[in-house]
């Protein structure tokens, strides 16, 4: 007999299979679907903890101050020498005049302050870089690439870099975003396999009510491939049909979410985040759907298939 003819023969049994034990079905995908939103669940986990860490590292940055009569063209040649460093992302410069204006901003109800810059009259602030890296645990090799120009040697120019000012905060960051990505390591893995697990033992029960077609096809010599094929294929089935009712349960259910994580996660919002990757998530959710529903359903049936 052909391939073709095997194979086709299987797919038409196993959907024989699946119509014939509608209630077993209808559990399976059930118990599947449950399985693929908690595996949704991750994926929105691990989002949101990639936002929320990404506001964090936004907010770090380090700062050179000039003195006041720094000359304006030194320090924007400083600048482009800086944005050709790698790990740079940005480099924002603030003029003196805008300093100024930042500043009385900022000081805006002290009076004290108003009085003093009065009494100064000329402008004491002077011009400043804002250095943004790609990741916060860059910032170092920043600084000491930047170290090295000849305009930060001259103590003529440069009043400071607050980078050891923020060293502790940079540090503590790195280490909270590490031990916050190994735990939802963690979390990710304990879920599937317990998700595995579950779907191992649903499909044990789904195939134990086909025990005696299976006990029958081996006393009449049928071939392990002809007994587990069908039972592939019924496991795909469960894991694409559930696939697909995942996809289509998470559209109301991120749109009612979507509310809590702007409030609470900075602003991000869930379902923005859904329809964004759509593609992705589709991808991931079906693929793994029948992946799991195949190779479910080929342990569970191996125990009928021992001499």
């Amino acid at each position: 007999m052909s391939l073709h003819l095997d194979l086709k023969r299987i797919f038409r049994e196993g959907l024989i299979s699946f119509w014939r034990n509608r209630i077993v079905s209808f559990s399976s995908v059930l118990v599947m679907t449950m399985s693929l939103l908690t595996l949704s669940s991750l994926l929105f986990l691990s989002g949101v903890l990639d936002f929320t860490l990404a506001q964090f590292q936004e907010r770090v940055d380090i700062n050179i101050y000039f003195f006041p009569d720094a000359p304006v063209q030194e320090i924007k040649d400083l600048e482009e020498k800086i944005k050709l460093i790698p790990e740079v992302r940005d480099v924002v410069y603030v003029s003196k005049e805008e300093a100024l204006i930042n500043f009385e901003k900022r000081h805006a109800d002290d009076d004290l302050i108003k009085r003093s810059l009065e009494e100064l009259g000329d402008n004491p602030l002077g011009a400043s870089l804002n250095i943004r890296a790609h990741e916060s645990t860059q910032y170092e090799s920043v600084v000491k690439s930047i170290e090295s120009e000849p305009l930060v040697k001259n103590a003529e120019f440069v009043e400071r870099i607050n980078y050891n000012d923020n060293k502790n905060i940079i540090e503590r960051l790195n280490q909270f975003t590490s031990i916050v990505q190994n735990i939802s390591y963690a979390v990710i893995l304990f879920l599937s396999i317990i998700s595995v697990l579950v779907l191992i033992s649903t499909m044990r029960i789904a195939i134990y009510a086909s025990r005696d077609e299976i006990i029958v096809k081996r006393l009449v010599g049928a071939e392990h491939r002809y007994i587990r094929g069908p039972f592939a294929v019924i496991g795909s089935l469960y894991g694409f049909i559930a696939a697909i009712i995942t996809m289509i349960s998470l559209f109301p259910i991120t749109r009612w979410l979507s509310g809590i994580t702007k409030t609470f996660f900075g602003g991000m919002d869930i379902a923005t985040y859904f329809m964004n990757n759509l593609l992705q998530f589709a991808v991931i959710i079906i693929s793994v759907g029948i992946i799991l529903g195949f190779f479910s359903s080929i342990l569970a049936v191996r125990k009928y298939l021992r001499v």
